[in-house]
């Protein structure tokens, strides 16, 4: 099993189920999976093939969806990288993995055409939403028409990288974690089981989907369980996102700690109805106290906090919503997962002593691509 074979059978037990809102925008499981199935045989038609690297630069939007899910089901390796990246930064990372085509917007188009001739490379720029006289760019809608509305059979292995997440460089260059198919399903699908989630809720993508956790956390969590994953586009403010919880009766949100701070001081936060969430996670930084009291004391129910790891797909601890919370604590391991705290001699340290976190389990990346030295000290 992995995510583009759950979301087929998905699309088969649910076919009218709501899989995206983004907008004004509808989106049932039947009709992703046919715009993945589009989208994978398309990618083939223009020459890319098993194991090709392809970046994604794109805000949050259905067509980061479609294209995460095409290109795993295609065997390609997706590449998620910030839009807000510099010309410097995207090169660093194309250098490293070399991918063979992007999936990027009208807005970064110039950019990769750039540095195509920088690095005299000739990388296809597929464009999300191409106006029809740019010349020298490839339509992401005139690929998808490439694509028939079926897709064979195709066996997949557990082991096979489908996502390479490069982590921020705190010395040095930027690593690629290469994650497996069983990383991110088997993360994806163990989160769900913890957070309870089912195909009645509805959760809200506003943290960036280029990060891995809002990847696992809301875009897969939701196509493992078959609920309705509701796209924004972006952090516009928490009126804003305090309009979509209401009218979409938001059921489960996920963000780092400054969101809910924004939307806790927000001072019309009366005036919404908010009644629908039942959980609200939290992670990627520390929350502090006083936030997280007076968000239960204004919601009614406490933040749930998590830990991870680029390199674990990323969830490895989280509060369990059954039990009570500690404000401060990350949780307990998620189910199948090991974590001990060593010293630097590489010995289990004696429980409220300083040490490094060791994480084991199925969620723990394959390595670092092209780098061996690095995966072996990992």
């Amino acid at each position: 099993m992995n995510l583009p074979v759950r979301l087929a059978e998905i699309a088969r037990v649910s076919p009218g189920h709501e899989a995206i809102v983004f907008k004004n925008r509808r989106m049932t499981y039947a009709q992703l999976e046919t715009r993945v199935k589009q989208l994978a045989g398309g990618l083939e038609k223009l020459g890319i093939k098993s194991g090709d690297r392809i970046l994604l630069a794109m805000s949050n939007c259905p067509e980061f969806v479609i294209a995460y899910y095409a290109i795993i089901k295609m065997k390609g390796i997706v590449v998620p990288t910030s839009p807000q990246h510099t010309i410097n930064e995207f090169a660093v990372v194309i250098k490293d993995c070399q991918p063979t085509a992007i999936i990027t917007t009208t807005a970064l188009k110039e950019k990769f055409a750039v540095l195509n001739e920088k690095l005299g490379i000739s990388l296809k720029i597929i464009v999300n939403d191409l106006n029809e006289q740019d010349e020298g760019f490839l339509s992401l809608d005139k690929i998808l028409e490439l694509g028939l509305t079926t897709y064979p059979d195709t066996k997949y292995s557990r082991e096979d990288v489908a996502v390479i997440l490069y982590t921020a460089a705190t010395a040095g260059k930027p690593k690629g974690a290469m994650l497996t198919n069983y990383n991110l399903y088997s993360n994806a699908l163990t989160f769900s089981q913890v957070c309870r989630m089912t195909p009645s809720d509805r959760a809200l993508l506003t943290a960036p989907v280029y990060h891995a956790a809002a990847q696992t956390c809301v875009m897969n969590n939701s196509i493992v369980t078959g609920a309705t994953m509701v796209i924004q586009e972006g952090w516009q403010g928490a009126a804003e996102t305090l309009r979509i919880i209401e009218n979409e009766k938001i059921s489960f949100f996920f963000g780092p700690p400054t969101i809910y701070n924004f939307i806790i001081n927000y001072s019309d936060l009366n005036k919404f109805d908010t009644s629908s969430l039942r959980l609200a996670l939290t992670g990627a930084a520390t929350m502090p106290i006083d936030l997280y009291e007076e968000f239960e004391a204004k919601m009614k129910f406490p933040i749930t906090e998590g830990y991870g790891l680029t390199e674990t797909s990323p969830v490895v601890t989280v509060n369990f919503i059954e039990s009570s919370h500690k404000p401060g604590s990350i949780g307990k391991p998620i189910p199948g997962v090991e974590v001990k705290v060593f010293d630097y001699e590489d010995r289990e340290v004696p429980q409220g002593q300083v040490g490094e976190i060791v994480v084991r389990g199925p969620n723990v990346m394959k390595g670092y691509y092209n780098r061996e030295e690095e995966t072996r000290w990992a």
